[in-house]
């Protein structure tokens, strides 16, 4: 599996992975016309192998319940699960760092990576990454809860392989709203906010962690 060399990928690779995401968008078409399951429903129907799983990789369309008072928001999140909620989960979506810092988590968060079974996941959770969190201090810009209840899933799960996580880690499918929905937000500013936040728990600065558990206390809702 040639996930410690993240930069090379094959147009064959980009093509496959680009027909799934023409897929979430006919998901999406097809919900506006009606025929929208609720949450619940979406995910046990989610994806035909075994449903969503922690650890895993998989893109989805997602309107969030506070988008009225975000700053902005990512509606079509790339994310792997990392701890459940009575209403949903908390997730590492990959969207809000830039392209070499999802290549510099990713290759940290390799380590957890277990291919004992049929299907290979990170082993990771929450609280593995909170013991350690300086090492993996890229991660926090990507921390979200996702409310999985309500409509605000507006798609199936798309299950993304380990085989293709180095594929779509540099897809430019990122796609940011900003307060209520509008288009008044760039990547590069999201990107920017996010390394902002990575800098102010370097080793280097004064209490960081301070500012690690600042960060930790209370995960961004969406």
């Amino acid at each position: 599996m040639a996930l410690r060399k993240l930069s090379y990928i094959e147009d064959e690779s980009v093509r496959w992975l680009m027909e799934k995401w023409e897929k979430l968008r006919d998901d999406l078409r097809y919900g506006r016309a009606g025929s929208l399951k609720d949450g619940a429903s979406i995910i046990k129907d989610s994806k035909r192998e075994s449903g969503l799983q922690f650890g895993r990789m998989y893109f989805f369309h997602y309107q969030p319940k506070l988008r009225e008072t975000l700053p902005y928001y990512d509606i079509f999140p790339l994310v792997i699960p990392i701890r459940a909620y009575r209403k949903g989960m908390l997730g590492m979506n990959f969207h809000y760092l830039p392209y070499r810092l999802r290549e510099r988590l990713m290759k940290k968060l390799i380590g957890f990576l277990n291919e004992e079974g049929m299907q290979a996941y990170l082993d990771v959770s929450y609280n593995d990454i909170k013991r350690n969190f300086l090492r993996y201090k890229e991660v926090k810009p990507t921390i979200h809860k996702y409310d999985l209840t309500g409509g605000y899933v507006r798609s199936q799960f798309i299950l993304i392989e380990p085989d293709e996580w180095n594929t779509a880690l540099h897809l430019p499918v990122e796609e940011f709203r900003s307060r209520g929905g509008g288009r008044g937000v760039s990547k590069q500013q999201v990107w920017g906010d996010s390394s902002d936040i990575i800098e102010e728990i370097e080793p280097g600065n004064k209490n960081p962690l301070r500012n690690v558990y600042r960060y930790l206390k209370k995960p961004l809702n969406v």
